[in-house]
């Protein structure tokens, strides 16, 4: 049998891989803890959006800051992205490392007296990004290989349909 050996080839700048964003799609599972599908980097890219969409709204009450002010968010859950990569030198032993994004309280989109209320049917999108303030709007990097999923929070019965919005870097090699 002969193996063919995958090339990576870098395309110029303009090309539709890299200035149109994608998305990858992901069920959460129900219950603490619970995860999503785990998601390998076939390229460099960028990280743009968690975007979240009830299907079964959480139990859970969280209180977050908006605006200056503490809000009660209610029938709510959290998320968090969790990315692995090798943080190893080329040819040494494999080292991983994990960096967590969050947590994204999943809920606020109906605001009765006060208190914030989560429903089926709500979508809820949170930027990724590794700088604070308006001057982080620039994804958060990941290296060809790193993986990524999201997590539940303590919420034992929140089902969020999930989606990660994403970009190839700029002249980042691509398997042809």
């Amino acid at each position: 049998m002969t193996q063919v050996a995958a090339t990576l080839k870098s395309m110029g700048y303009d090309h539709p891989s890299y200035v149109t964003r994608q998305s990858v799609h992901s069920i959460m599972v129900a219950g603490s803890a619970g995860q999503s599908a785990k998601f390998q980097a076939h390229a460099a890219l960028l990280l743009f959006s968690l975007n979240a969409y009830t299907t079964v709204a959480g139990t859970s009450t969280y209180t977050q800051t908006v605006a200056g002010a503490t809000t009660v968010v209610v029938a709510a859950t959290q998320l968090s992205l969790i990315r692995i990569t090798n943080t190893a030198s080329v040819g040494a032993t494999i080292a991983l490392s994990t960096s967590t994004y969050g947590p994204f309280t999943v809920g606020g989109q109906f605001l009765t007296s006060g208190t914030i209320t989560n429903q089926v049917g709500a979508y809820t999108q949170f930027q990724l990004n590794t700088n604070t303030g308006t001057a982080g709007y620039g994804g958060i990097a990941l290296n060809q290989g790193d993986q990524f999923f999201i997590v539940n929070g303590t919420d034992a019965t929140a089902v969020e349909l999930v989606a990660i919005d994403y970009q190839i870097q700029p002249l980042a090699g691509v398997q042809q």
